[in-house]
């Protein structure tokens, strides 16, 4: 199982975007720790998955309250991909409650989907609003 790994190339240059961005990239870690030692434990399981779903809803909370608050001009676009990530995460929910569900491979299927969407969206999304939000004061 592959790690996912902070480097340079996703930084923002914005302290709490890129903070919230490592932290989702290590819980996404915490789960792919738990399968590699193939020991895994529903009820953990389904914890770490539920708090990288949390996670990643704060976060994108904190894009779209600076977005409001500072009247970001590609905001409706943005918020577009952050629906689409809801939607898709809130299947995994659903997913994650049915016990008959092969735990262990969704596990791995949220994780790639989830940092995989991340990093693109941050590398082409988040991009475009890092040098708004420095104009703005957020760092």
């Amino acid at each position: 199982m592959k790690k996912f790994i902070w480097s340079d190339e996703y930084s923002l240059g914005i302290g709490v975007i890129d903070e919230q961005h490592h932290h989702f990239f290590e819980i996404a870690n915490e789960i792919n720790n738990l399968l590699e030692k193939k020991e895994e434990n529903r009820e953990v399981l389904v914890q770490i998955i539920n708090e990288l779903t949390s996670y990643a809803f704060y976060h994108l909370a904190t894009e779209e309250k600076y977005f409001n608050q500072f009247a970001y001009s590609d905001m409706a676009n943005h918020m577009k991909a952050h629906t689409m990530f809801r939607v898709k995460v809130q299947d995994y929910s659903e997913r994650i409650k049915n016990e008959k569900e092969d735990l262990p491979k969704l596990a791995n299927e949220i994780t790639d989907f989830a940092i995989g969407w991340l990093k693109i969206h941050i590398m082409v999304a988040d991009k475009l609003y890092a040098p708004f939000f420095k104009e703005h004061g957020i760092k």
